[in-house]
């Protein structure tokens, strides 16, 4: 097969948006994850909660904030996607938003079943997605085990 090449001037435009995209989609991330964290274990902390019914509170608000995520990403390929000149999502599409919701899903948790799949900038945004869903649900697990660490028997700290 002959390999075809896109102008400069294209290939820079994907990169660059693609980029952008997705390092204010790895900000916004890691901000929402952060606060939830510090929202969580405070509330944790008051409410009297005990240890292990606390790390599993902790745990279910965690994995609501990496849903909110992938949403997030979801919602960028939508928006992105219907823009043009970034990038767009190929392979087994059936259309709507049910497609940018499954692949940002399988992106963030590194899964990649591959009958979508993704070209031009949206290259470089699932790959952040991905490296972003490895460190957040590796932050997530971190965060559930201090709970368990650092409550007492009858309430959290």
């Amino acid at each position: 097969m002959l390999q075809t090449f896109r102008p400069m001037p294209t290939f820079v435009m994907e990169l660059g948006s693609g980029l952008a995209a997705a390092f204010s989609l790895l900000a916004a991330s890691i901000v929402l994850h952060y606060k939830t964290m510090i929202w969580t274990r405070s509330w944790l902390s008051q409410s009297g909660t005990r240890r292990r019914s606390g790390a599993l509170l902790g745990m279910a608000t965690m994995i609501g904030a990496q849903l909110v995520s992938v949403l997030l990403y979801a919602i960028a390929y939508l928006v992105l996607g219907e823009a043009g000149g970034v990038g767009s999502l190929e392979g087994e599409i059936q259309g709507g938003f049910m497609d940018p919701l499954y692949f940002s899903l399988m992106s963030y948790t590194t899964l990649g079943v591959g009958d979508i799949y993704p070209l031009g900038g949206f290259r470089i945004i699932s790959g952040i997605e991905a490296l972003n869903g490895f460190a957040l649900i590796g932050w997530t697990a971190s965060f559930a085990y201090s709970l368990l660490r650092d409550g007492r028997d009858e309430h959290l700290p």
